[in-house]
């Protein structure tokens, strides 16, 4: 079995997003960097009984471009077939909110590997990415993320629906209903500030019921609250 970053610039790739790519399982959904902690880890393994993959990985802020105030090691790494490495992520030192968390991404590319044999083949090689949320929570942040989940407030003016989160931590939605009319185009509100959502022509109601995605990727308790008409 043959690997190599050179590999990949000379064949025909396909990326693609999943939860957990091929042969490489990812170790979390989600990742919580405390910031008191001097570096978290990413516990990565190889699930294939044959085959090597080459691991690459860093941050960004969310564009897709720009990259994150972290320090992912090893960034580049070949992992042996039935075989765990951690990747290890470390704060850079760059000034930020304090008051508040702040949202980054993950992301963990993987390459696998061809046979010798196939080297002088025409191989369509896929390329697998991972992309997952990363919170860095400051220090002595009041509250908890089930507190600011449970405190959302929805207010609704025409087809719109307004969440607004007051609390110092994002919240992700795992579901949310108005009335019986599940609103599919709920995914997260940042902290200390609101978002817009169009409802369907279905929704009616004056109830709204959700349930948020805990820090360890499950779902929270059902939470209800009365919509405010605007």
């Amino acid at each position: 079995m043959r690997i190599s970053p050179l590999a990949v610039l000379l064949t025909p790739v396909i990326f693609i997003s999943l939860s957990h790519a091929a042969g490489i399982q990812v170790g979390r959904t989600r990742i919580i960097y405390d910031a008191g902690k001097k570096e978290i880890s990413l516990p990565l393994i190889n699930k294939e009984n044959a085959l090597p993959w080459l691991i690459q990985s860093w941050t960004d802020t969310g564009d897709g471009k720009t990259r994150g105030p972290f320090i992912v090691t090893p960034p580049l790494f070949r992992l042996e077939p039935q075989k765990e490495q951690s990747l290890r992520i470390a704060w850079n030192g760059t000034a930020l909110p304090e008051n508040k968390e702040s949202l980054f991404y993950m992301n963990v590319r993987t390459i696998p590997a061809t046979a010798a044999e196939d080297d002088d083949k025409n191989v369509l090689r896929l390329i697998y990415k991972t992309r997952i949320k990363l919170f860095w929570r400051p220090k002595g942040l009041k509250g908890s993320p089930e507190e600011t989940c449970q405190n959302l407030r929805f207010s609704r003016s025409g087809k719109q629906l307004t969440i607004t989160n007051d609390g110092a931590f994002h919240s992700t939605f795992d579901s949310l209903l108005l009335g019986s009319t599940k609103i599919v185009k709920a995914d997260m509100v940042n902290p200390q500030s609101s978002v817009q959502i169009p409802l369907p022509d279905t929704a009616s109601g004056s109830q709204v019921s959700w349930r948020c995605i805990t820090d360890y990727g499950n779902a929270s308790d059902k939470y209800v609250s009365t919509l405010v008409q605007e």
